[in-house]
């Protein structure tokens, strides 16, 4: 098994190996789920047991997360039980979940990184991965056997929840990050058939490979032109005082009858906006949902992180990393790829952002096997400025 990102066969392997230990299981020691072709991760789903906390906090390299519940928890009696019945979680308050998966590297020389799913992101949940004696959240090391914990904390809008919503997703890998990621000179080389990143025309992008520094990280450009499906630039969470009352929000809930699938009225929760002159204002402490100028057509043998902060940017910072799969923009009719979503928080200063600004920086990474074609396609391929796939379409 060459070093990079699993693929789905290989993590089905250690779901369901033909001999040995099993890897990745349910915390109850039952099988999970085999993944589809295409998926390079595996989704979280919470378990039957949570704590509310009295703050976000990690391991660190002394303590195990039993110890945090034991020392930080607000629940004296015991965890509260997670079950069918749905749980509201309310904003801007940190809960503890015991994740329903488990997982065993043990000679195994496999590591993980976690992030919340692209539906969470783009409702302002904070979600991260705990494990025992760990310095930093949302990393599992390789070596060891892992009992997994998810912390939530939703920000904009109160959230429902029930035993199995899945809200994080583990991508397992092998090999050191740094080596199996493309430098920007590797990249440039990729074939036209096969480069990952487009303009607006659906045209290879190589323009950043040229410039330094010649790292890992690609810079994907702010695109304010309006919306071809809404009109608009953005959409920003609604103040605080036009939230209250409403109800929580449950990530999972569809309405067959919509053609979208979307359950929740998207102006009830959220704020349009159009970019005058070519920019926007970032207000401070507001969730904004933006998209990439740039376009992304991942082959079978690459997948993609974006990172979460970059300092140099400005005074704002992109709330949540995400994860692309393989084919992710490869499966578009108009072969133009797909843009990525944005989730950026303006901080402490009023923020202006200008069209075709550099946003945020991702990395392509290389797959240890190439990926299987999905039989269908990725929930957000088809997206230009789209919100969380539990609202109806933007009218």
């Amino acid at each position: 098994m060459s070093a990079g990102i699993l693929c789905e066969k290989q993590i089905n392997e250690l779901i369901a190996p033909v001999t040995g230990t099993r890897r990745l299981y349910k915390s109850s020691g039952q099988a999970l789920e085999k993944l589809p072709d295409g998926d390079s991760s595996i989704d979280l789903c919470l378990g039957d047991q949570y704590w509310k906390m009295k703050g976000s906090c990690r391991t660190g390299s002394k303590y195990k997360v039993l110890d945090l519940i034991s020392e930080h928890s607000l629940n004296s009696d015991g965890p509260e039980t997670l079950g069918d019945k749905p749980v509201v979680l309310i904003k801007r308050n940190v809960y503890l979940f015991k994740a329903d998966c488990g997982l065993d590297l043990r000679d195994k020389r496999v590591e993980g990184k976690a992030t919340g799913r692209s539906s969470i992101g783009r409702l302002d949940v904070l979600v991260r991965l705990l494990v025992d004696e760990s310095d930093t959240f949302d990393r599992v090391d390789k070596g060891k056997k892992h009992d997994l914990y998810i912390e939530v904390t939703p920000i904009s809008f109160d959230l429902e929840v029930k035993q199995g919503t899945a809200l994080s997703q583990l991508r397992l890998f092998k090999g050191k990050e740094d080596d199996i990621s493309l430098t920007k000179e590797e990249l440039f080389h990729e074939e036209d058939k096969d480069f990952p990143v487009l303009d607006e025309n659906g045209v290879p992008y190589r323009v950043p490979c040229d410039k330094p520094p010649n790292d890992i990280w690609f810079p994907f450009r702010l695109d304010l032109s309006p919306d071809p499906v809404t009109g608009f630039s953005a959409f920003v969470a609604k103040e605080d005082k036009y939230l209250q009352g409403l109800p929580p929000i449950d990530p999972t809930k569809r309405n067959p009858d919509n053609k979208d699938g979307g359950y929740y009225d998207p102006h009830t929760y959220w704020e349009s906006i159009k970019a005058e002159n070519g920019s926007i204002l970032l207000k401070p402490g507001r969730l904004y949902i933006l998209r990439s100028k740039d376009r992304l057509r991942i082959r079978s043998h690459l997948a993609l992180e974006c990172k979460s902060y970059t300092t140099q940017m400005g005074e704002w910072r992109i709330e949540y990393a995400g994860f692309a799969h393989p084919y992710f923009g490869s499966m578009r009719k108009d072969g133009k790829g797909a843009p990525i979503m944005f989730e950026v928080r303006g901080h402490n200063v009023p923020t202006i952002l200008t069209d075709g600004i550099p946003l945020g920086n991702v990395r392509f990474l290389r797959m240890s096997q190439r990926a299987a074609e999905p039989d269908k396609k990725p929930t957000y391929e088809d997206q230009e400025l789209n919100l969380s796939k539990c609202f109806k379409a933007w009218t």
